[in-house]
């Protein structure tokens, strides 16, 4: 808690990013190996006006200000600039490797896209607006709209787009116990058919922090841990912890 209050004045450590990218960023998520403290990239968020959001990604070790993918997000906004769109457009290119997951809608619902790298060709699924009920950043929208009914135990189900699966993902969320007594809610997400285990990688823990402010923005989320939307550096999936900083 207390370094989600001073991110407003102090750099995030352990993250590379150039200091124009830092100082106009709102939130910044620092990804760390699960066992350790190893920081394997750190993701920016940058408003570019109402309902779009920049999230750019730097990682260490990599020459200094090399920015190594980016993501664009499109949706409706909320309160405090949060997006409120539980179905944002996206499209996210890692320049490592080529690979690029997109989802956008169409007149007939929604057209998710992929490719694995830049020598790979493009893979175009759609679905109708009734298929999918969470895409991407979607799901914390999903989670502020639903706070009471997951705070009283109950439990969502819902249809999250992978673009690089090409499906939706059917998936179930609930309240857990918390790891960090200072979190007000904690969330663990995991696959509603067992028979599909082999795509998720594990279940997602998340956990949230009620904002005490006046903002009007609602929980925050403060931590994540599961496999990430960023590849390691040698294409693999990646299981990691990310904290989250806002300004």
């Amino acid at each position: 808690m207390i370094e989600l209050l001073l991110a407003a004045s102090l750099a995030v450590s352990g993250c590379d990013a150039p200091h124009r990218v830092e100082s106009e960023a709102t939130v910044i998520g620092r990804a760390v190996e699960l066992e350790g403290a190893t920081v394997r990239y750190c993701e920016y968020f940058l408003p570019q006006g109402p309902g779009q959001v920049r999230v750019v990604y730097y990682a260490p070790g990599e020459p200094e200000g090399t920015k190594i993918a980016e993501k664009k997000i499109t949706g409706d906004e909320g309160p405090a600039g949060l997006l409120q769109d539980t179905r944002p457009q996206i499209s996210q290119e890692d320049f490592r490797n080529g690979e690029v997951r997109q989802a956008t809608r169409t007149p007939e619902g929604w057209r998710l896209r992929y490719r694995e790298g830049q020598d790979s060709r493009y893979r175009d699924d759609t679905f109708s607006e009734s298929e999918l009920d969470v895409i991407d950043a979607g799901f914390d929208a999903l989670v502020r709209q639903h706070w009471s009914e997951l705070k009283a135990g109950e439990k969502l189900r819902f249809r999250f787009a992978s673009p690089v699966h090409g499906r939706a993902i059917g998936l179930r969320a609930a309240a857990t116990p918390c790891q960090n007594p200072e979190a007000d809610l904690c969330i663990r997400v995991d696959l509603a058919q067992a028979f599909l285990r082999w795509i998720a990688g594990g279940d997602i823990y998340l956990e949230y922090i009620a904002t005490r402010d006046k903002s009007g923005g609602g929980p925050r989320l403060s931590r994540f841990v599961g496999v990430t939307n960023l590849l390691d550096d040698s294409g693999d999936p990646q299981r990691l912890k990310i904290d989250y900083f806002y300004r």
